[in-house]
């Protein structure tokens, strides 16, 4: 019986140190994974990383060779980091994951903390936006609404360098309307820029609609040569002016009022965000664990 106690004993010690190596080694994989997307938790004074990241391999090498140039051309022309990221798996939420990797790969410190990030997570299939700087005025709630609804078809189908392009074209709309103070919000239309039959179908129809109003407006200033001046007042009426007289009288008077609401929370410019619902415009920000603020936006796709 001793004998058999002894052996129960031996063999829950080497039962118990796998699982401690199980757990270390699980341990060095997420510390492994962490550190290969950022150094440490500290935020750089310089850029750690180039702007386009395509760790889950979506693009092939010529299609991230120019996405990674459209992405410098624009940063450098708007002055402002417009970044993509593409990962298999994140640890936390999407929205931190995304604010932690701008901030600690110094993101940043180009531009004086504008910029834009989009990121991508394949086994969960989720995406987010996080904004900084500039960044966070130009991409309003709204906007990265429009340009995210205009995005999802392309990632659910699998195709992510049109995704991405639709992504650039229109950060480089959104900064250029910021730019002219008009960032692009509530009551705007939303224009495909990347999708150049759309725009070349918009003026089309334009053009269509300009000649069309133009014939019948031609027409009637054709009719309009009949008329000739009238040297005396032989041929108008000469039977005298009638007027008459109406008067109102006020009788009583009402008055209505209704109480109006307050709103709260943080947000630049209006109110916040919540579930897909605009009220009054702006962006809604927040604080990343480095202590920057943010804007952004998640979800599925």
């Amino acid at each position: 019986m001793k004998k058999i106690i002894e052996i129960k004993k031996h063999i829950k010690i080497p039962v118990l140190l796998a699982a401690l190596v199980l757990c270390f080694s699980t341990s060095l994989t997420a510390y492994a994974y962490t550190n290969n997307l950022w150094d440490d938790y500290t935020v750089p004074s310089t850029r750690q990383k180039e702007r386009l990241l395509d760790e889950a391999d979506l693009l092939s090498s010529s299609e991230e060779a120019k996405i990674l140039e459209r992405l410098n051309t624009l940063s450098e022309k708007q002055r402002c980091n417009v970044t993509i990221l593409t990962v298999n798996s994140h640890s936390g939420s999407i929205e931190a994951f995304a604010d932690d990797y701008f901030d600690y790969n110094g993101f940043g410190a180009d531009y004086n903390d504008s910029g834009v990030l989009f990121v991508l997570s394949m086994n969960t299939r989720e995406w987010a936006i996080s904004t900084s700087g500039e960044g966070i005025n130009a991409f309003t709630d709204y906007g990265q609404e429009k340009m995210t609804d205009t995005m999802l078809p392309y990632l659910k189908n699998g195709n992510y360098y049109k995704a991405f392009d639709v992504y650039i074209d229109t950060s480089d709309n959104y900064l250029n309307l910021y730019h002219a103070g008009t960032p692009f919000d509530i009551g705007d239309i939303f224009v495909d820029h990347s999708d150049r039959n759309s725009s070349f179908h918009f003026l089309l129809s334009i053009i269509i609609g300009l000649v069309t109003a133009t014939i019948p407006i031609a027409a009637m200033a054709a009719n309009l040569k009949t008329v000739r001046k009238n040297k005396n007042a032989a041929g108008y009426r000469t039977d005298g002016i009638h007027m008459s007289v109406n008067n109102d009288t006020l009788v009583r008077t009402y008055v209505s009022k209704t109480r109006r609401e307050s709103s709260s929370g943080s947000h630049y410019g209006g109110s916040s965000r919540s579930g897909g619902s605009h009220h009054s415009g702006g962006s809604s920000v927040h604080r990343s664990s480095s202590g920057h603020s943010h804007g952004g936006s998640h979800g599925h796709f």
